[in-house]
């Protein structure tokens, strides 16, 4: 009687694929940690209105959280200066967010940064394992960005898991 189920090497190189890319995420957003962003969330945020003025509830919609969660880390950007808000003209009922300069800056200095410690992290490497690694990690997201789109299933266990 096996009690554990045998598994393929496609699977066993599947999972390790995966466990790679958690941990590549989870020290690039440790890496990504500004001192004066404070958080990672605010930090996403703020690039994504780094493409213009946007409302609260399409910047939650980006970000895949809900729009309390939004409006809370946009205070904490307008309270840092980095933000200001003001409300939409064709609704008055919703509001617009724009970065400031100082917001500008903010996104400056943190890609500057980032840039540095990429470069300086992937500087062992050859050029073109980097550009091969690039190619695979772009198709593989792209992939699991469509596979997502395909099972309604897996959305909707997301958005409670960010709720």
């Amino acid at each position: 009687m096996h009690l554990v189920e045998e598994r393929t090497p496609a699977e066993d190189t599947a999972d390790a694929l995966g466990d790679a890319v958690v941990a590549l995420v989870r020290a690039y957003r440790h890496a990504l940690r500004h001192p004066v962003a404070g958080t990672v969330p605010v930090l996403e945020l703020a690039l994504l209105l780094g493409d213009g003025e946007m409302r609260l509830g399409e910047l939650a919609a980006r970000r895949g959280v809900c729009q309390s969660v939004v409006s809370r880390q946009v205070g904490e950007l307008e309270a840092r200066g980095y933000v200001v808000r003001r409300p939409d003209p064709a609704d008055r009922r919703a509001g617009l967010v724009r970065l400031t300069p100082a917001g500008r800056e903010l996104l400056t200095e943190a890609a500057d940064t980032r840039r540095r410690w990429l470069h300086d992290a992937l500087d062992p490497y050859a050029d073109d394992d980097v550009r091969s690694a690039t190619r695979l990690v772009r198709a593989l997201a792209d992939e699991l960005d469509h596979r997502s789109t395909l099972n309604p299933t897996h959305e909707k266990a997301h958005e409670k898991a960010t709720s």
